[in-house]
């Protein structure tokens, strides 16, 4: 065990868990993180953070310089949280940030601002602790995850605030996360012509293209890895476009989403329900097309743009040197083995990924309390992992640029 680190995590502790508190108590709902956001820039000048800029979206973003010559580092999490739901099914409020047994209690908690509140004093504390890595620090706080992963999609497509790695906050239990599979919703629109259902052969019908397609959609060959096993093809909604249940429609919307692992891209997933259209063959006076689903949004510093329905795949063997020497780092730094395993649902990282990053996750939070009623994170698993983020920041930021 690191005594240092340990100490100093320590001195930090009930800093980090008010912290913790007060970003819980900000009903930071996706679109609407601008409360947060002043929040979140005022702590980071009181940290004495090198520069702190929000973009023109309304992501955070927070950096302590290095000592020079190391690799940098995004420790990320995202402002935006669900909705509280039945308040009378909490134990404490949803947002009133209890600290009690043992734990910081709201909406958020364990997704993503208890590992937010660590993240942030990470570089403070191995400042302080005179550890401060060679490479840059970037505290990444982005919007609209929940709904969109629209925050991270925007400023890693556009090439903005790039590390050379990113560690990810979302929900681990203190291992270290190697992988979540992708997620896209796909729209297939099917187009006929409307008529009265009493005199059907005056329209052409979508919903018997839609008879034909269904088994060849079930034919559809799905990608799979040794991480995630095989992907996941449903339909999840069908609407028409007429209200009435006498009327033949002119068209048929039917929603699709597609979970993907190996090398099942949005692209490929795409032809591959193309080629199920097509060999449905030609349906006198009805077309069909499919198109991956985004939809307008306008965040909260006013910026309108398109959201995309999803988050890219991402995964990396536990045999990668950087993740190699992060667990081990960890280790060390906590005193026990920790697991690499894959995250069971999507994630931001793969927008980092896709743009050469280096990712993994490490969060002291609980997978199986995210979006629940008894939302919280563990302070003592806080602790252990403002030592065990140290010890990534300090290890993978010494690594030669």
């Amino acid at each position: 065990m690191n005594e240092k680190l340990t100490a100093i995590a320590a001195k930090y502790q009930d800093e980090i868990v008010q912290t913790a508190s007060e970003l819980i108590q900000i009903n930071s709902q996706s679109l609407d993180e601008g409360k947060l956001a002043d929040y979140l820039v005022s702590k980071m000048k009181a940290l004495g953070y090198d520069a702190v800029e929000v973009d023109q979206y309304g992501n955070v973003f927070g950096t302590v310089k290095g000592t020079g010559g190391g690799k940098s580092i995004m420790l990320n999490c995202h402002m935006d949280v669900v909705d509280g739901g039945d308040e009378s099914r909490w134990k404490y409020p949803p947002y009133s940030g209890a600290i009690a047994e043992g734990r910081v209690w709201g909406r958020g908690a364990s997704d993503t601002k208890g590992t937010m509140a660590v993240y942030l004093y990470v570089p403070v504390m191995l400042r302080e602790a005179g550890l401060l890595p060679k490479g840059d620090i970037v505290v990444a706080e982005v919007i609209s995850e929940e709904i969109a992963g629209y925050g991270a999609m925007v400023h890693t497509r556009e090439g903005r605030m790039l590390t050379d790695y990113a560690v990810v906050g979302e929900a681990t239990e203190n291992d270290i996360a190697i992988g979540s599979r992708g997620r896209f919703c796909a729209v297939l629109t099917i187009t006929g012509k409307s008529c009265h259902a009493s005199i059907p052969h005056e329209g052409h019908n979508p919903f018997n293209f839609l008879t034909r397609l269904l088994p060849e959609l079930e034919k559809v060959e799905m990608s799979s890895d040794a991480l995630f096993g095989s992907s996941t093809m449903s339909i999840t909604k069908i609407e028409s476009s007429e209200k009435g249940t006498n009327i033949i429609p002119n068209e048929v919307t039917v929603y699709i989403d597609y979970r993907q692992t190996g090398d099942d891209t949005e692209a490929h997933a795409l032809e591959k329900i193309q080629a199920a259209i097509d060999r449905c063959g030609t349906m006198d006076g009805i077309t069909a097309k499919v198109e991956a689903l985004y939809f307008p949004l306008t965040t909260y510093t006013g910026m309108d743009g398109r959201g995309y329905q999803g988050e890219y795949p991402f995964s990396v063997s536990p045999d990668e040197d950087y993740i190699v020497q992060a667990k081990a780092a960890v280790e060390d730094a906590v005193g026990h083995a920790v697991q690499c395993k894959p995250w069971a649902f999507a994630t931001d990282t793969g927008h980092y990924a896709a743009q050469g990053v280096k990712c993994l996750g490490y969060s002291p939070a609980e997978i199986k309390l995210c979006h629940t009623t008894s939302d919280s994170i563990d302070i003592q698993m806080m602790a252990e992992a403002s030592v065990g983020t140290m010890a990534i920041v300090a290890a993978l930021c010494n690594n030669p640029k």
